[in-house]
């Protein structure tokens, strides 16, 4: 356990242990467990309440009136899954797209499959969603192809092979940024690009040869993001990481943030409503703790979240934690 500090700035930090949900106040650390038997995921309301959220299969936009919602119909050679927006205020529903589900054989490549829905844009006009090819969860964890469709319908876009993490891509300045590129290993063939409507070409943000990409968060202000890098590396070990936090401009410009000591990865960036301060997690050995940035002021270790295993190098702390302070992811 660590040692609380008094930041009242930093505001509050919600985490797990096991399944009691605490609740750490920075200004007073009061650290209280306000709910046990929590499986599922948490946020703070912007009254600095805590959500417990219920499992749905819709995606929701940001203030919750819209929902995208995938039903299947037919079976056999008319078997096919179809993405509906639904308005919850006046309950009208619209199909917007439509996938067949009848395949003789599962891959290599781009075959039918169950649409797995992924997120909404910002402006709450396209929806973000991919195809497992017959639902295999092997072939999904080397990346699948991320596409995008009109909320209104109409025609698809192919954007890029990703490996679909939400932490992977941000809706930035009007804008999708992602992290994109097959395999598995979360340091390998990771770049980053940009694409926008309606055309969705996507394009390199950074040209930065020899660099792997990951995890972001976009700035409030959409003009630039901060994400994980590292030089490219083929080394699957769940540890072998050591990422750094760089601030990347829509413009292309970039800038280092974080030098991590040996051995240790800077992961999981979340910015604050006011933009001014970036919290991010320092791990080692999948042992993560909770630091904040400040122009150039590092203040920390604030938090422990304890051990979490990962995948072949890729974190997301914020699936078991939440700050007062952040801006929506």
């Amino acid at each position: 356990m660590l040692a609380c500090a008094h930041h009242p700035e930093l505001g509050s930090f919600a985490y797990l242990r096991k399944s009691a949900l605490h609740v750490i106040d920075l200004a007073s650390c009061r650290d209280r467990v306000v709910r046990r038997g929590v499986h599922g995921a948490f946020e703070f309301t912007s009254g600095g309440r805590i959500r417990i959220q219920r499992f749905s299969a819709a995606v929701d936009t940001a203030d919750g009136r819209l929902a995208a919602s995938v039903r299947a119909t037919g079976k056999g050679k008319t078997a096919k899954q179809t993405i509906w927006v639904t308005d919850r205020r006046t309950g009208a529903s619209h199909p917007v797209l439509s996938e067949t589900q009848y395949y003789r054989r599962i891959g290599p490549g781009d075959t039918p499959g169950p649409i797995i829905l992924l997120r909404w844009s910002g402006d709450d006009r396209w929806i973000f969603f991919t195809v497992d090819p017959g639902g295999s969860g092997s072939i999904a964890a080397d990346g699948l192809i991320l596409r995008v469709v009109s909320a209104a319908g109409g025609p698809m876009h192919e954007i890029a092979w990703s490996l679909g993490s939400a932490d992977y891509m941000a809706w930035c300045g009007g804008k999708l940024v992602l992290t994109a590129g097959y395999d598995r290993v979360a340091v390998q063939h990771k770049r980053l690009l940009v694409a926008a409507p309606p055309a969705w070409r996507a394009h390199p943000l950074a040209r930065a040869p020899g660099r792997a990409w990951g995890s972001m968060a976009c700035a409030p202000d959409g003009r630039s993001v901060v994400v994980q890098s590292q030089p490219a590396s083929n080394d699957a070990s769940f540890f072998a990481t050591h990422w750094q936090l760089w601030r990347v401009g829509l413009d292309g410009s970039r800038r280092q943030l974080t030098s991590p000591p040996p051995h240790y990865a800077d992961e999981s960036p979340r910015f604050s409503r006011d933009g001014r301060t970036i919290v991010f997690v320092r791990s080692r050995h999948g042992r993560g703790q909770v630091y904040a940035l400040r122009g150039r002021r590092l203040t920390g270790p604030l938090l422990s979240l304890g051990y979490q295993l990962g995948f072949y190098g890729h974190q997301n702390w914020w699936t078991n934690a939440d700050w007062s302070l952040g801006a929506p992811r």
